[in-house]
Formats: structure tokens, sequence, C-alpha cells
């Protein structure tokens, strides 16, 4: 009886499991599956759709446009996530020492993640206009600069300019990541660390840093994945310009797949930038919990 009972209950668990499994193949498997299949295509609709094997990939490692590309989607990637890790952390800690009008000061530093990547290209393109922008105007005011700053139209600017413009938006995402880990660091090692000698750097190196490790890397590698795969900000801001040198990966595959209308090499390049991601994320995440389970 017991027994019946027993298999009764696993076998309603796994027709429990069955609908959930079914959604994340038709959501998630199929259209990587396809993907791949695409990829190995001559799928151009100017030609017959023709079997071509890995020549989608070679190719890309010849083209100018893709290795353009992904040098700016590695330089945007990996600025967007240092600089919004180094704002997120001051915020964190500013956050954390503040005691009055707490609730106030959190709601003002969360406000900026409800803006869309796009929006906040749309609205830097216009902070940043070399003839009616704000900075440019708060700067000849000051006496700062005599001659407007092209942000936009001079190629290390304008990939600077969507780099901030993706940190704008992100940095709340790592700000309340930092500060719930910093919540979670006993003040007493603070304390004692202070009857030790050590300075706010030595805390920040010694304690701060390594404690909040898992966040840390999690963050990093978050901001890292989204900005190297979405060119939302540089879509608004710079239309992949001056020249190329905004010319993000996404903005290459979108041209690929609506441009020219070759879903073969787009669906290669889609693999390539998931396999890169791939290559950063596991081993950040790995090495994180390994680190981790060793000092524990």
């Amino acid at each position: 009886m017991l027994g019946q009972k027993r298999l009764s209950n696993s076998s309603f668990g796994m027709l429990c499991t069955v609908p959930g499994l079914l959604v994340l193949i038709a959501l998630v498997f199929y259209p990587v599956a396809y993907n791949v299949v695409v990829s190995l295509l001559r799928y151009n609709n100017i030609t017959a759709t023709k079997f071509i094997g890995l020549k989608n990939y070679l190719g890309q490692f010849t083209s100018a446009d893709f290795l353009v590309s992904w040098r700016v989607s590695l330089i945007y990637s990996v600025g967007s996530s240092l600089l919004t890790l180094v704002v997120g952390l001051l915020l964190a800690h500013a956050l954390n020492r503040i005691n009055r009008a707490r609730a106030f000061f959190r709601t003002l530093v969360i406000l900026p993640w409800s803006v869309p990547l796009v929006l906040s290209g749309l609205m830097w393109k216009w902070i940043l206009d070399a003839n009616i922008g704000l900075v440019n105007y708060l700067l000849a005011s000051l006496g700062i600069i005599r001659q407007n700053i092209p942000f936009l139209s001079q190629p290390t600017l304008a990939l600077l300019s969507g780099i901030l413009a993706t940190a704008y938006v992100h940095v709340p995402f790592v700000t309340v990541l930092l500060h719930a880990g910093l919540k979670n660091i006993p003040t007493e090692l603070y304390e004692v660390a202070e009857i030790d000698g050590a300075d706010s750097i030595h805390k920040l190196l010694y304690l701060t840093l390594p404690l909040n490790r898992p966040q840390i890397v999690f963050s990093v590698v978050v901001i890292w994945m989204f900005t190297f795969r979405t060119p939302d900000v540089f879509f608004s801001l710079t239309g992949g310009g001056p020249g190329k040198a905004t010319y993000h990966a996404g903005l290459y595959l979108m041209d690929l797949i609506y441009r020219f209308l070759d879903f073969g090499k787009g669906a290669a390049v889609g693999v390539l930038m998931f396999l890169t991601i791939i290559v950063v994320l596991v081993p950040s995440i790995y090495f994180s919990l390994l680190k981790r389970e060793k000092r524990s």
C-alpha cells in the first residue's frame, strides 16, 4: 500500500514536470538547434538554399566588419563592466553609511534602472550633443573649454559615450547587489581592522572586496554578457558611427539579417556570439565558486 502510494506520487511528480520540459524545449532548445542548423546553410533568399558546412563561420574570420564589431563589443563590454562596478561600489558604500532619509536615497539611486537602453542612448545623445548638449554648455559656462567637444563624432569619445550611457542604466543593479553584500559583512570585522590600524584602503582591499567576491563576479559577468550582445545604446546614440567606431557586434548581426537578408551568416554570427559569452562566463563562475569553497 505504501509502495503504491510512493509510486503514484513519483508518477504525479514526473507528469508535473512534462509541461515545463515541453516549454523549455519549445522556447530554448528548439530555437538554438534551428539556429545552428541555419548557420550551416547558404540561406540568403537570393540563391538556392544549400548545405555548406562551416563556411559561414570560417568566412567571418576574414570579414573586416566582423573583426571590427567584435573588437568594439569587447572594448565596450569590458569598459561598461568596469565603470559600472567602480561607480556601483562607491554608491553602495555611500548608501551603507547614510542614516537619515535612507529610503529616499535608495529610491534615487535605483531610478535609472527603469530607463531602457535605447532611451538612455537618446537621452545621452542630447546631453553630449556638440551644439546644444548640456555637457558642452556647462563646460563652456565654467570656462573649462573654448570650443565644444564633438563627443559623438570623434571615434574614441563616441565609444566612451556609449560606455557612459550604458553604465548609467546598469549602475543601480550593481549598487543594489553590492549594498546587500555589504549588509552581510559583520561590523565587528571593520572594528577589529581599525584597532589593528587599517585605513579605508586596507579595509576595502582585504575585507570588502574579498567578502563581496560572489556579488562582484556575478554583477560583472551579467553586465559583460548583456553589453556584449546588446547594441541598444549605440543603435540610438551613434548608429554605429562615426565610421564604424561604435559598430557593435549586435549591429553587425542586425545588418546581416535585416539589411542583407543573409540568414545563414547571421545565424553563424549569433552562434559565435553565444560561444564568446560562454567562454568568459563559465570560467568566471567556476573559479569564483572554487575560491569560495576553498575559503569556506
